[in-house]
């Protein structure tokens, strides 16, 4: 992944677990000459800042360990949003260890809240990063009427067309290095979800050709 990172086009990865995080955020971590800045967000229902199970990560702990990576930590430039979170998903141990290491929270209440609803909240968080974006997006913060393939079903969430426009915006932004897609269980629903990533990646795409074509 560190490889790949190097040019100018976004990367693209799909995956199950969001153990896969960590390993990508940190190869855009090595990527970048002269110790650039990044910024990472995590849209999730869940902070995913667990400690680990017998010193092994899992799906729960990958921002703990970017939190804990002496690389981010050690700069201030480096910045670490998690966007869309719920409260009844979210240990307040687990929040105050985020919030504890320079991380900030968007509750996904919060989100709701901003004129322009959560994509609009996530336009202003983009804005605030630093150049290069590390851009995590767990679909189990997707609401599980329009997003039942995944492990953690979400009763609330985000509806399908934030989803998309939000994936958007970030391929319009310019900021994105990495689109890191995670949680995806096809042996849960494989179908609706599997046509809505598809969208989200292509969602990604429109947003970046509306940039190149406007630049």
């Amino acid at each position: 992944t560190a490889r790949q990172n190097s040019g100018y086009f976004a990367k693209k990865l799909i995956g199950g677990g969001n153990d896969q995080s960590y390993p990508n955020a940190a190869a855009l971590l090595d990527s970048l000459p002269n110790g650039e800045p990044i910024g990472v967000v995590n849209i999730d229902a869940h902070l995913d800042a667990r400690p680990l199970v017998n010193g092994q990560r899992h799906s729960g702990s990958p921002f703990r360990l970017l939190l804990e990576d002496e690389r981010f930590r050690s700069r201030r430039e480096h910045k670490f949003v998690e966007f869309a979170a719920q409260g009844s998903q979210c240990a307040h141990a687990h929040a105050e260890f985020v919030t504890g290491n320079g991380g900030s929270i968007v509750w996904l209440r919060r989100a709701r809240e901003h004129p322009e609803g959560p994509v609009g909240a996530f336009r202003d968080v983009l804005t605030s990063l630093p150049q290069n974006v590390f851009f995590s997006f767990d679909i189990d913060s997707i609401s599980s009427a329009d997003c039942p393939g995944v492990s953690c079903p979400a009763a609330i969430g985000l509806t399908a067309q934030e989803a998309l426009d939000m994936c958007f915006e970030a391929g319009r932004s310019g900021k994105v290095r990495v689109l890191d897609v995670s949680e995806f269980n096809p042996e849960i629903e494989s179908y609706r979800t599997g046509r809505l990533v598809a969208f989200m990646f292509y969602y990604f795409l429109m947003g970046q050709q509306t940039r190149k074509s406007t630049a």
